[in-house]
């Protein structure tokens, strides 16, 4: 197996700038900054649970830091307590100067307690990479928020991808049980049954995990179940039907059902009884114990799973049940919260200037992929090409990845890059399901994301939306772990219209309406 040289990227700093900043005057601050007095900023930094990045002893951010002359003290957060430690940090009133990824409510910290820094005269002055994409595509006309300002910079990657996690089942397992691919709900039951008796994993231990899953999540989580009935099951409890109404998928037909189903699962030992709790390192942790039949993810490779475990699973279609035609949530290229600066920080141009370097065409690139010449090269058409990807999530190690800056619109992104095979796989298995009519009509995230929302707006619907998630998580763990009974599932009923579910819904079609007749689809 190939191993990271790291000895080498410090040659090839020698004959290849790394991050090479355009010729701006934030590329002049750069190139003398070694010589000034290097300024220190704090970052409370998103981290994914699956990863342990030490942010400030990364390659990465040490070349920048040499760049730019600016140093950054990284909290690393964890994305399973993000919402928490960023609620508490706006709330005791000590603010780190920036804040890098995660989600971050603006309409509540910028528009209405004015924690956030407005930037939108800030950045034609001192992020002129940035600048320069985001007119590109018109890639940036969703950041401003409700008063007109646009209080972070954004992260956007297009992939052309549909949804998050796809549906894998352990092939060899099929081979060696004589079993097809499931089609239906019946078949995929009957297969995760054989997978608990019938040692698939040939070890002589009845250890088989035949359902690997979290919890509440459309990556790795049971959300993703729900299509099988055609729901079109996400983490903000609202989808856009064919007739252009707004619907809570929790309360779509089929959705008790399907929670009926998880507990039977959850009663015969099919689903592993700990997806309620775990977090994602123990799911990928039992799946390369080799020990797991079927699974979503967002793909196979370059991804925690170990490429020998990888290997095991195919991709299939989500199921159907009888007399439902199966509908999974879909997602689109989004601009996401890349960075935002709050009002404790006394380095504004600093900080902005640290952020620009980032936006540079190749600097953005390493930021993603590696460093140039063995990770990543360029091609004589000037297309970016990933030659080589560490194993185990290693480049984690060396770069920011998605937990980084980046901003690449459209048609950006498809001049600058060759794709590499682990995006290709992913993009195949969108175009897959794209193809066999199992995504819904439109995304979600035209709700959550593009369509704009006045600031009462905002405010009421992320409260019913943390009202909701409790409601409709503590109702469906009751379900999954002792079924669903007419009482149970009529005081479910109960429980999210008096949380407001009628209100959100509504909340959301105005926003919705609002958002169509300007003209978007």
């Amino acid at each position: 197996m190939r191993k990271i040289r790291v000895w080498a990227f410090t040659a090839l700093l020698a004959a290849l700038p790394l991050l090479a900043v355009s010729c701006t005057p934030a590329a002049q601050t750069a190139e003398t900054a070694e010589a000034q007095t290097p300024v220190t900023l704090t970052a409370l930094q998103f981290e994914l649970d699956n990863q342990a990045i030490d942010f400030g002893n990364q390659w990465f951010f040490q070349e920048l830091e040499k760049k730019t002359g600016v140093h950054v003290d990284f909290e690393e957060v964890k994305e399973v307590d993000w919402d928490g430690k960023l609620n508490l940090m706006f709330a005791s009133g000590s603010l780190t100067d920036m804040i890098i990824r995660g989600e971050v409510d603006v309409e509540e910290y910028g528009v209405s307690q004015h924690l956030l820094l407005p930037l939108e005269d800030l950045i034609p002055q001192y992020m002129p990479n940035y600048s320069a994409l985001l007119a590109i595509d018109d890639a940036g006309a969703s950041i401003p928020s409700s008063d007109g300002h646009s209080y972070y910079v954004g992260f956007l990657i297009s992939q052309e991808v549909n949804a998050d996690g796809h549906f894998f089942i352990n092939r060899e397992w099929l081979n060696k049980l004589g079993l097809q691919v499931p089609t239906t709900v019946e078949e995929l039951t009957d297969t995760l049954r054989a997978f608990r008796d019938g040692d698939p994993n040939g070890n002589g231990l009845a250890d088989e995990i035949p359902y690997e899953a979290t919890f509440d999540d459309n990556n790795f989580g049971l959300y993703n179940a729900f299509a099988f009935w055609g729901v079109p099951m996400n983490e903000h409890f609202v989808c856009i039907g064919e007739d252009g109404k707004v619907y809570c998928p929790a309360l779509l037909e089929g959705f008790r059902e399907c929670a009926a189903w998880l507990h039977t699962l959850y009663e015969e030992k099919l689903l592993d009884i700990e997806c309620l709790t775990q977090s994602s390192n123990l799911w990928g942790a039992k799946i390369n114990q080799g020990i797991s039949g079927f699974f979503t993810y967002w793909r196979l490779t370059n991804t925690v799973l170990k490429p020998e475990v990888a290997d095991q699973f195919t991709c299939i279609l989500p199921v159907s049940a009888g007399g439902y035609q199966a509908k999974m949530s879909r997602i689109m290229d989004t601009v996401e919260f890349g960075a935002g600066l709050t009002t404790a920080n006394q380095h504004v141009e600093e900080s902005l200037r640290w952020l620009d370097a980032q936006f540079d065409t190749e600097t953005m690139m390493v930021s993603q992929n590696g460093p140039m010449g063995e990770m990543l090269t360029l091609d004589e058409d000037g297309r970016y090409r990933v030659e080589y990807i560490p194993e185990d999530n290693e480049l984690y190690s060396i770069v920011p990845v998605i937990c980084g800056q980046f901003f690449a619109p459209p048609s950006f992104y498809n001049r600058i890059y060759m794709p590499a095979a682990h995006r290709l796989e992913k993009k195949a298995y969108s175009e897959y399901y794209e193809e066999n009519g199992v995504m819904e009509p439109y995304s979600f995230q035209i709700l959550t994301v593009s369509a704009p929302k006045t600031v009462e707006e905002s405010k009421r619907i992320q409260e019913l939306r943390t009202e909701l998630k409790n409601e409709i998580n503590n109702s469906l763990v009751g379900f999954i772990t002792q079924g669903v009974t007419d009482e149970s599932w009529n005081d479910y009923l109960l429980s999210l219209a008096d949380t407001g579910v009628a209100e959100y819904v509504a909340l959301y079609q105005t926003v919705y309406d609002r958002y169509a007749e300007a003209g978007h689809e």
